[in-house]
């Protein structure tokens, strides 16, 4: 018996029932036992019942349907709630905000897709926004970079930069972007920039396009690096999201770094 593979069916069985009346018992079945010890199993490894996972699932893409203009009423009856005021009270507790808030832009959480394996550990939700950006320039200095371990040497490049240039450490926004290279797998160019032309930038144009917005309180490499690989693996899958390019871009302010994905 794989366990694992028996779980992530479990999981499969949920995530394609989550606009559904949702039968436990199958849940029971495929993992070969009883609901009972099938409920135990699920919250000893994850930490939230099955009942806890698909009502947090429902509410992550409920604020994506409220994004794409769907009525509050139409998407509480779509993840079977009674009414709307049942569905914005559980909506808030999720959220901490209401679903007209979240329409109109404000920041929501996802709870990702689980997925199942030997070292299996939970993941956090996070919160994100979506924002909608015209075309606009920045003036950067790009280096080239190997794809991967490149952590420390793009630290190290932007403590060189920063030490180099006094418009660093006066301006409220510092930009970081990763450029791939096409039919390259194995370097990429990073780009450190400013809003306003300083030293030899060049400048570099950024596309108009939707994006998708996380926010960490890390500024080190090593850990924005890592909210990069989470967002492209976990988070965006996890609501049906793709993305335009592998191109993100990173928005350095003095206590907090916003990363942005841009999506099709």
């Amino acid at each position: 018996m794989n366990i694992y593979k028996q779980l992530n069916e479990v999981i499969d069985y949920l995530e394609n029932n989550l606009n559904e009346k949702i039968d436990y018992n199958k849940t029971a079945k495929i993992l070969g036992t009883n609901l009972y010890i099938a409920e135990q199993l699920f919250k000893l490894l994850t930490g939230i019942t099955m009942k806890e996972y698909v009502r947090y699932r429902r509410l992550t893409l409920a604020a994506k349907d409220l994004r794409n203009n769907m009525k509050v009423i139409d998407v509480a009856n779509t993840y079977g709630y009674t009414n709307p005021s049942s569905f914005t009270r559980s909506f808030i507790t999720f959220h901490n905000a209401t679903p007209k808030e979240v329409k109109n832009g404000k920041v929501s959480k996802i709870y990702p897709v689980l997925h199942f394996k030997s070292n299996y550990t939970k993941r956090d939700d996070i919160k994100y926004k979506i924002v909608d950006n015209k075309k606009f320039t920045l003036y950067t200095i790009k280096k080239l970079f190997p794809i991967n371990n490149n952590s420390s040497l793009i630290e190290d490049f932007w403590k060189g930069i920063k030490n180099e240039n006094n418009e660093f450490k006066n301006t409220k926004r510092r930009y970081g972007i990763s450029e791939l290279i096409k039919n390259n797998t194995e370097e990429f160019y990073y780009h450190v920039g400013l809003e306003e032309k300083w030293d030899n930038a060049s400048i570099f144009t950024i596309s108009s396009s939707s994006w998708f917005v996380i926010t960490t309180r890390s500024f080190k490499a090593v850990d924005v690096n890592n909210c990069i690989n989470n967002t492209e693996e976990i988070y965006l899958p996890s609501l049906n999201y793709k993305l335009k390019e592998n191109n993100y871009l990173e928005i350095y302010y003095d206590d907090y770094v916003e990363l942005w994905f841009p999506l099709t």
